[in-house]
Parts: structure tokens; sequence; C-alpha cells
């Protein structure tokens, strides 16, 4: 197989490809057609991995993960071949960095050895790319850019995975970028700095975006499996059925107040994570691109209260994003059904809007 890169991952051209979000506890695909104000949601499904088969961003059982992600791919039977998937964790390195070029020629010709400044693995065990987002005409010049480095060897391994059910890897895009094409699909170009927040079951992903442009990311290890094992230690129920009260409750008000404190004790710690990442962005970052408004998605925003807890906790106004928000569906999606999963399909919806390379 032709070696995987990440050329042209900030670049966008109007052929849509296939999202498929390879979550470690839930494979997502989206297909949309149309464009613009026509664009209309397809496809779009979900399937629970085994416990273990995708770890910290890296396919632990590919067998398993292959079989799966067929079943899905059999079941939507999507007219798109050319997928877009992402990465992110330990894997992959995105720092906004500054360098002495301003034109994206000379900043290419010296990436790699910029880079070594900056990647903490061998240059020649990642590939890499950028996004200018500023230049500087004036003093020294120069222009600051998103520097992205992902190991070739999670790259490719998940291209190879998608071209083992019959699709042609496109895109291998980074998680928190897709929250911003995401986001956009929803709402548009929002003027005000906005937090968009991608709670998952083992990673949260949080971006900072201002006129459709990321301007801060980080990626931190804590999400929904945290809280499930959480109420698994301190009410006794197993694995299945935390996570069934996690997100749907329970009539047992015993078991409801416990889990309410569990729920409450393990937001606290995430809110205050997220309160450190948006503070560290302010101590550098000029008055106007403070974020006015923050944006939950992934399974873990389906908890009841999540968006007032957050809203109280973090001081800003919070709402989760519903990655169909307006769009029509297809005839054979069931609207109940498209609503339900809406808020698990950011990521996936997001590499839906990819273009085909």
């Amino acid at each position: 197989m032709k070696k995987f890169n990440l050329k042209g991952l900030f670049k966008k051209r109007p052929q849509l490809t296939l999202g498929v979000d390879l979550g470690s506890h839930t494979i997502k695909v989206v297909e949309f057609s149309g464009n613009g104000g026509n664009m209309q949601v397809k496809k779009v499904g979900r399937a629970l991995l085994p416990q273990g088969a995708i770890v910290d961003g890296s396919i632990k059982e590919l067998d398993m993960v292959q079989e799966v992600l067929e079943k899905i791919i059999s079941n939507l039977q999507p007219s798109l071949k050319k997928a877009s998937t992402s990465i992110s964790g330990y894997s992959v390195i995105v720092k906004k960095i500054h360098v002495p070029y301003m034109s994206e020629r000379e900043i290419e010709e010296n990436l790699i050895i910029e880079s070594e400044k900056y990647v903490p693995f061998e240059i020649s065990d990642v590939y890499i790319d950028f996004s200018i987002l500023k230049t500087y005409e004036a003093d020294n010049g120069g222009s600051d850019i998103f520097l992205v480095a992902a190991k070739k060897e999670i790259v490719d391994e998940y291209a190879n995975l998608l071209e083992g059910v019959g699709l042609t890897p496109s895109v291998i895009d980074v998680d928190a970028f897709t929250l911003v094409n995401a986001f956009e699909l929803a709402f548009g170009k929002v003027e005000e700095p906005a937090v968009l927040i991608d709670i998952g079951a083992s990673k949260t992903n949080l971006n900072i975006v201002k006129k459709g442009m990321p301007i801060f990311t980080r990626d931190m290890t804590m999400g929904g499996e945290q809280l499930t094992e959480a109420i698994q230690d301190a009410t006794g129920l197993n694995r299945e059925d935390a996570e069934a009260v996690k997100i749907g409750g329970t009539k047992d008000k015993v078991l409801a107040r416990e889990i309410g404190e569990v729920v409450q004790d393990m937001t606290s710690l995430w809110t205050k994570e997220i309160k450190k990442a948006i503070s560290f962005f302010k101590s550098s970052s000029p008055p106007e691109e403070f974020p006015t408004c923050v944006f939950i998605s992934g399974g873990t925003s389906m908890l009841s209260g999540i968006e007032d807890y957050f809203s109280d906790s973090l001081g800003l106004e919070t709402r989760r994003l519903n990655a169909f928000n307006s769009k029509k569906a297809d005839k054979s999606i069931d609207e109940k059904y498209l609503a339900s999963v809406s808020p698990q399909m950011a990521i996936a919806s997001g590499l839906a809007l990819r273009s085909a390379e």
C-alpha cells in the first residue's frame, strides 16, 4: 500500500467523503449528499466496539474492529467509497508555533527543521502538516502556524483498516479540527470565539475556534468510561448496568442519589481541567479571543443536566452541539433515532465534510 500522508489536511474541496469516527467505545459513520444549504444527511450509523479493541487511539484488536466496521458499512450501504477518519491522543502532536517565514512555500521547505524543535518523536517516524494562522508583515515578520505531527504507524494503521473494509482512505484528520467543520455545519461561521468540547469514552477534545478557524486545541485523557467505572465502584453495578443508568437514569431513588453524587464529583473534575485549559489559553491571548460560549458533544454530553453544570462551573453559556442542526435527512432515517445519536456524531460529521484527495 502507498504510505499515507497528512498533506492537504487543512484544505477543502467540493467532493465529500464518508466520515468514519473510530472511537474507543463506538464506531460512528456519516454520509452527506448535496452541498451548502441543500446538504442532506444521507446515511448515519453507529456500533459498539468490544472493550479494549481500541486503546489510546491504537487499534489493539484489528479483526474485531474490522468486523464491526464491515457490519456498519454492510448495513448502511453508503454510496461514497472514499472515506475520512481521524486520530488523537499520544500519537498526534498539535502545537501553535511561530516560524520566521512568511510564505507557504518557505514554511514547507523548512518545516522539518522547525518541527524537530517541538516534536517528541523521531521526525522520520511521523507525518507532518501545518496551517498558517497569521502572517506578520511588520517587525521581524514570520508566521504563526498550527504544526501537526502524527505517528506514521498509527496513520497507516487507520488507513489500512479502511482499505480492509473496501473503502479508499482519502484523509486522515485530527479529531479537534473535525469539530470545527461540524460546528460550521450546524451554525455557520460564528463571529464570537467559542469552546468546542467533544467528550468521548476515554478522551476529550477541546478546541477554541474563532471565525471558522481553530486558535487553540488540547486533548485530555478523560471521558465517559471514567464515569462508568466510578458508578460501578460506588454502586456495585456491573459495567453494562452502570453504562445504562449513566445515560438513562433510574427510578430507584437511593441509586439515583448515589449516581447523582458520582456524576457531580466526576464532572467537577472535568470542568476543573477544562477551566485550566481555557485559563492557559487566555493567559497568552488578547481579550477579543476570549471564548464567550461552550458547545459540548460526544456520548457523554447526553448526560442529563450536564449543560447546566458546565454553564455554572465554567461561567459560560453551554449548549449541546447537534451536528445535524436543521439539516434534512433521507426519508429512510428515523427522525427520533437521528435526534438521539446527533450529540455523538460531531466528529463523524466533521469528517464527512472533508474533501476527497
